[in-house]
């Protein structure tokens, strides 16, 4: 599970900002929306990120996004010395626009049920190079390795069991344009299992799940893997969906034409109790994209993983996007994680949700982004209607608009 994400130089992200779950002493839905993972280190499952268009909510998702992406990058990019790293400075600045990037993540590891162990993993870099990388572990932050660039070389020392021929190795797979993870990511198979650390990392971020926007086609992927369901348990899921959100749909069917399309039809009782057959293409956005997403709700919960999610609602109902993150949040015994972005400030009356869980970010004169939490308000607790006092401007975050 992830504790806390730091950001400097990325994007609209100027000045280090640091995006928590660490939750405050509230017991309020303890037991479904918050994981001890050591001691006195307790977790949200669950935020809910606002701000006006352009504030930085999508920069943020792309942040923890280009950790997992940078970690792993392609096999078929690793010899290409031209590839670049991907990071992208904040550019409304001169200087900044020539300043490396930085990100500082802490995360619990699961080894076993109720058991984690804790990494820190440091990472500067620009967009020609990684300029160092740095992974520690325990509580003491014992360091599993260190990568600095020093003289157009790097210098890399290894806090494990590994000869001189697969250090010499790593060291030459890893580029000055890759993470060392994609290096030992790229070689794994040949590499002895001294490298514990650097597996249960990879393990971990690679169980992430992809990130989903608004214009994600996420129906296109639930029906390839329906396609494939050969125990029809997606299906069942997804039909339980339906019957759960007042969906008059019975019955679907998904099957792969010669062509390699794929011929989707759907299954509604009418009035006389006779079963109409209806082709894919008739069906709504909305159910469609429901569709993908009570699939991937599903997975999420299944692989206990992370998600980060940009604005979902879209086509989905409003009473239909709440029941969706309702069903993960009074999820019990997991610690799956989920962070999204929305503009339906509606969410923020859901009897469920823990204030510490309602985060902002807002533009700054300089259009760097500020990040902050409901809870860094006093009297929260006082008022009558967090939606109100949203919408009324006293929490900020929203757009500044003139008729």
């Amino acid at each position: 599970m992830i504790q806390e994400i730091s950001i400097k130089n990325f994007l609209s992200f100027k000045d280090k900002m640091t995006f928590s779950f660490v939750a405050d002493p509230s017991k309020f839905r303890e037991e479904t929306q918050v994981v001890e993972v050591a001691k006195g280190v307790r977790l949200l499952r669950f935020t809910a990120l606002y701000g006006a268009n352009a504030s930085g909510k999508s920069n943020l998702m792309k942040a923890f996004y280009f950790i997992y992406r940078f970690l792993f990058i392609d096999k078929d990019k690793k010899g290409n010395i031209d590839y670049q790293t991907g990071v992208i400075p904040f550019r409304l600045d001169d200087n900044t626009q020539n300043d490396n990037s930085e990100f500082d993540i802490i995360f619990f590891v699961p080894l076993k049920k109720d058991a984690f162990k804790r990494y820190v993993y440091h990472l500067v870099v620009n967009p020609e190079s990684v300029v160092s990388e740095e992974l520690r572990c325990g509580d003491s932050e014992t360091i599993v390795f260190q990568r600095n660039l020093q003289n157009g070389k790097y210098n890399t020392l290894y806090n494990f069991d590994i000869d001189d021929t697969t250090k010499a190795v790593l060291d030459l797979t890893c580029r000055r344009n890759m993470s060392l993870f994609a290096a030992y990511n790229n070689m794994e198979q040949n590499l002895p299992n001294t490298l514990e650390d650097l597996k249960n990392v990879k393990d971990y971020f690679q169980n992430y799940l992809p990130r989903v926007t608004g214009k994600t086609d996420i129906y296109k992927y639930v029906t390839e893997e329906l396609v494939n369901d050969a125990e029809g348990k997606i299906k069942k899921e997804i039909l339980t969906g339906f019957e759960t959100s007042d969906i008059n749909i019975n019955n679907i069917s998904f099957e792969r034409q010669k062509d390699g399309s794929i011929q989707d039809n759907f299954y509604v009782k009418g009035n006389d109790d006779k079963i109409y057959e209806l082709p894919g293409d008739l069906q709504s956005e909305g159910t469609k994209r429901y569709m993908g997403l009570r699939h991937i709700f599903c997975q999420l919960l299944e692989k206990q993983s992370f998600l980060i999610a940009d604005e979902l609602e879209t086509f989905i109902h409003p009473d239909l996007y709440e029941k969706i993150v309702y069903d993960f949040l009074t999820a019990k015994d997991n610690h799956s994680q989920l962070i999204l972005t929305t503009h339906y400030s509606g969410l923020m009356e859901t009897v469920t949700l823990r204030p510490d869980s309602i985060r902002f970010v807002e533009k700054k004169n300089d259009g760097s982004s500020e990040l902050f939490s409901l809870t860094d308000f006093k009297g929260v607790n006082e008022l009558s209607s967090i939606y109100k006092a949203y919408r009324d401007g006293r929490l900020g975050a929203i757009p500044k608009i003139k008729y």
